[in-house]
């Protein structure tokens, strides 16, 4: 889903101690203060006073961010990573995590496409061209309907009737590029507006005035050498994805593992950054940036070390890389696994769901982000997906939908009465972002890490809580925090509170 489609709304280019510039006009920290302070957060600062005035310790949490990146060398977040020291074959360096979307020689994979239009591709030589009398066995049937749902949602259809209009499009505007080198006109000064003085033979002049027309979405002022490249790159581009749909390699692929195995599991490299992302990045800096040099954020929890495990590209996740990362953020020490990522389709959801379920009964807890596609996820399949049964009194799954500083459901965010458990601020929040810059963005990607960060903080004074009841406080916390705006939204129509969650914790171990 490429990272549940988060929408950047400023980037912030520079930082100083004594100014932090963004343009947005909520306070960069308004998701750690209460309603009563004006804004709907997760109050975190009640919190902290509350650590301070009972002389609480807080006791380390391993945090896996299951991600897209993790810049292990940002000023904000090189304090509280997790290391690890030991001698490890099958992971060598996997200092501060895994990269399980790495090459042998240290390279990494960076864009591939929807699962959806993966399913296509891989079930177009079967089915492409024929209809559903042409099929007999029941699962012949069954697969050539699921065929036409993916080649549906994948948008096949509307791109190969639309080719032949970008083609067309684009031959406008090549015929209208040669007419201007051909009289001598310099394209980096010629605008937009200035295509209609622009006089030639009576067939190029129509080629030329559909050019213009097909320019309406831009300023008149835009320079022609601007447009007529970004035409170039959009013609480019859909001749390479109708080239592809017979392609049935993918970026990916060259790993050189065996897709089809979770046996095939000792594969990647440690190489955390990602010039091209800055997700995972922000989703850490929420979780855990320092709260104590005096410098960008403040992340929710002072005793979150964070774990990088880089597995989503840009595009949607594979199965298998998802399955791994799992079982390495759980067999290598993860308390809380934080999920940021999801997709509609997922061939082989299975292993993901049993990795799930093996974290679960490995005293971990999970957090997943609902989506960013204002869906009702009572009536849809979204993926991942919790395991269909989990004992009530030991689950601790949780799945995670983003409210705005005013307390309702972002327009954005995917909903459930049954599916999202509560809510967290995940609209105009600011974090971390890669070469110690910082952003302000949108999306349940980042209501989940607040949540993960809140887990951590209680986890951390009540380290003798097991991970589903830390779950369930943090779900009483959200009954606690009740807000009118999320009726009807979610399990519990609640924002999650820490400092609640603290004070439902200390009546837990009371006991």
């Amino acid at each position: 889903m490429r990272f549940l489609k988060i929408f950047v709304i400023v980037q912030i280019l520079f930082y100083s101690e004594s100014s932090f510039a963004q343009k947005s006009s909520l306070p960069i920290h308004w998701h750690h203060s209460n309603s009563d302070q004006g804004y709907f957060g997760v109050n975190t600062n009640q919190a902290y006073e509350y650590i301070s005035n009972q002389k609480l310790s807080l006791k380390p949490v391993v945090v896996a961010v299951i991600d897209g990146d993790l810049d292990t060398n940002h000023e904000d977040l090189k304090s509280n990573l997790w290391v690890y020291t030991k001698p490890n074959k099958h992971y060598p360096e996997a200092v501060n995590g895994w990269n399980f979307l790495g090459t042998s020689n240290n390279t990494h994979i960076t864009k591939v496409g929807t699962e959806a239009f993966r399913e296509y591709k891989r079930l177009r030589p079967k089915y492409e061209n024929t209809k559903i009398s042409d099929w007999k066995k029941k699962q012949d049937i069954a697969e050539f309907n699921y065929f036409l749902q993916v080649k549906k949602d994948a948008k096949i259809q509307g791109y190969l009737n639309f080719f032949p209009i970008i083609k067309l499009t684009y031959e406008a505007f090549r015929l209208t590029d040669s007419t201007i080198k051909a009289q001598n006109l310099d394209g980096s000064a010629l605008s937009i507006k200035d295509l209609a003085n622009l006089k030639s033979d009576a067939t190029t002049q129509e080629y030329i005035e559909a050019a213009r027309r097909s320019s309406f979405r831009y300023a008149e002022t835009t320079k022609w050498n601007d447009l007529y490249a970004f035409q170039v790159q959009e013609y480019q581009t859909a001749v390479k994805r109708i080239e592809s749909l017979d392609d049935q390699s993918n970026p990916r692929y060259t790993i050189g593992d065996n897709i089809k195995s979770l046996g095939d599991k000792y594969y990647g490299n440690a190489v955390l950054v990602d010039s091209n992302s800055f997700h995972g990045t922000f989703v850490g800096g929420l979780i855990a940036a320092d709260r104590h040099n005096e410098i960008g954020i403040n992340g929710i929890a002072d005793n979150a070390k964070l774990m990088g495990i880089r597995a989503v590209p840009d595009g949607d996740e594979f199965d298998k890389d998802i399955a791994l990362s799992i079982r390495f953020a759980v067999d290598y020490g993860a308390n809380i696994i934080n999920m940021s990522f999801g997709k509609y389709y997922s061939p082989n959801s299975k292993w993901v769901t049993d990795a799930i379920k093996y974290a679960m009964r490995k005293n971990v807890i999970v957090v997943q982000a609902a989506g960013n596609d204002n869906k009702n996820l009572d009536t849809i399949n979204s993926y991942p997906i919790k395991p269909a049964k989990i004992e009530k009194t030991k689950n601790s799954y949780l799945r995670i939908g983003a409210s705005t500083s005013e307390g309702t459901k972002a327009s954005f965010s995917n909903y459930g009465s049954k599916e999202v458990d509560f809510f967290a601020p995940g609209e105009k929040v600011t974090s971390t972002s890669t070469f110690d810059q910082y952003k302000t963005a949108n999306g349940t990607s980042f209501s989940a890490p607040i949540v993960s960060g809140v887990a951590a903080l209680v986890w951390g004074v009540y380290p003798e809580l097991k991970a589903y009841e830390v779950v369930e406080i943090l779900k009483r916390s959200a009954a606690k925090n009740h807000v009118a705006g999320l009726q009807n939204y979610a399990v519990t129509p609640g924002i999650v509170d820490a400092y609640q969650a603290l004070l439902i914790a200390y009546e837990y171990v009371k006991k």
